[in-house]
């Protein structure tokens, strides 16, 4: 399976989520690379011929992060290494579930996601990737903010946004209109592994070596 890494840098900004207890923490430490490793699960039963039959048994990859922090202060007006250490506790290590906002991977703008039939009012939110002709599409784990929805090109005021990227609408849209979304998406995660390893360089000033965390399905 590839490895992804991507050249994206964390610079603190006044995005809402940053001091949110439920969205992994923006942490200025953080080095400049991320790694991004999409993972499926595939079935494959060998004949004594050698032929295979395959069966995917997702219909949609995890994908798993993995980040470091070459620097961590610890000071009183810079706590980065306490902020990153209550996170991990709060969330009891592999336990509870969080949202990744992703640098690199974030937006979508006229993103289809269905097209109403006058009757269902709760649609899921997805994002996708295109290869030529062809397009991958999978659900979006969280929504960060209001998205912009339209049915057709009429814009749509009136729907709620679930925690999973799930959307309901007041009113069922109308049957053969086709909805889309603009808005910033996040990844719905958990950690690796139950236990965070801090290191500390010198007074004030810690470091992480790497620290991953998993996609998790609704």
């Amino acid at each position: 399976m590839p490895t992804l890494y991507l050249p994206t840098r964390w610079l603190v900004t006044s995005d809402p989520s940053i001091d949110d207890p439920d969205v992994f923490p923006t942490l200025i430490g953080q080095s400049f690379l991320v790694a991004k490793t999409p993972t499926w699960a595939t079935k494959i039963a060998t004949a004594s011929s050698g032929r295979e039959r395959r069966r995917k048994t997702w219909s949609y990859p995890r994908w798993q992060f993995k980040v470091s922090y070459e620097v961590l202060r610890d000071l009183p007006a810079t706590p980065d290494l306490e902020r990153l250490a209550a996170f991990f506790l709060l969330h009891g290590g592999q336990y509870q579930e969080f949202f990744f906002f992703d640098p690199g991977d974030n937006t979508v703008a006229a993103q289809r996601f269905g097209i109403g039939d006058g009757v269902t009012t709760k649609f899921q939110l997805v994002r996708s990737m295109a290869f030529g002709s062809a397009t991958f599409s999978e659900p979006v784990g969280g929504v960060l903010g209001t998205p912009t929805v339209f049915a057709d090109t009429a814009p749509v005021a009136s729907f709620t946004v679930g925690p999973r990227g799930s959307i309901t609408f007041t009113s069922a849209p109308a049957a053969g209109k086709v909805l889309t979304w603009t808005g910033r998406f996040m990844f719905a995660c958990r950690f690796d592994d139950d236990a965070l390893e801090l290191n500390q360089m010198m007074q004030s000033l810690w470091s992480q070596d790497g620290l991953s965390f998993t996609t998790t399905k609704a």
